[in-house]
């Protein structure tokens, strides 16, 4: 089973079980959904845990969960810096949404000489309004590639690990 990382838990919140996390997911709200399941991975031994979705909540920065297996703060304050996880088939995206993993290792080819590549994305950076490539050329040199659908990008293709850019003026 392929898994993808949903989140990771920063600390307990409260009496109750509940936890405050970062989410690292754009479909927090159907992927923290009630009754889900999901898992706490320890990334050092590499063991999950099962977590089924008790309750989840929403405060800007940080979202809150509890999970049906974990009552009170006894049961999960050994859970702090777990990734949580989901089984990555049940995890669909819609139409022209991808995972920040499935772009990672892709290469960047020039839109006018596909022949040209620009090198291998390496990190997805999100800022406040945009998510960029960073993207590694064959000189070691990074470059920043807004991820903005038509000015920037032309296509993605995940299936062959290709992403396909308009090279404009300045951006290289």
């Amino acid at each position: 089973m392929e898994y993808i990382t949903l989140g990771y838990i920063l600390k307990p919140f409260g009496l109750k079980g509940e936890v405050r996390c970062k989410s690292l997911t754009s479909f927090a709200k159907q992927r923290f959904k009630k009754g889900t399941m999901l898992s706490l991975h320890d990334e050092k031994t590499n063991e999950r845990f099962p977590a089924t979705v008790k309750s989840f909540r929403d405060s800007g920065d940080y979202y809150f969960l509890s999970f049906e297996e974990y009552g009170d703060i006894n049961a999960i304050e050994g859970y702090k810096g777990f990734a949580i996880e989901m089984d990555k088939e049940k995890a669909t995206l819609p139409e022209g949404f991808y995972r920040y993993a499935d772009l990672i290792g892709c290469k960047v080819v020039d839109y006018l000489d596909e022949n040209r590549v620009i090198g291998i994305v390496d990190e997805v950076l999100e800022y406040s309004k945009t998510r960029t490539l960073s993207v590694t050329t064959a000189e070691k040199k990074h470059v920043y590639v807004p991820f903005k659908d038509g000015l920037f990008i032309k296509n993605v293709d995940i299936d062959n690990k290709v992403i396909t850019i308009n090279v404009m003026e300045g951006l290289l």
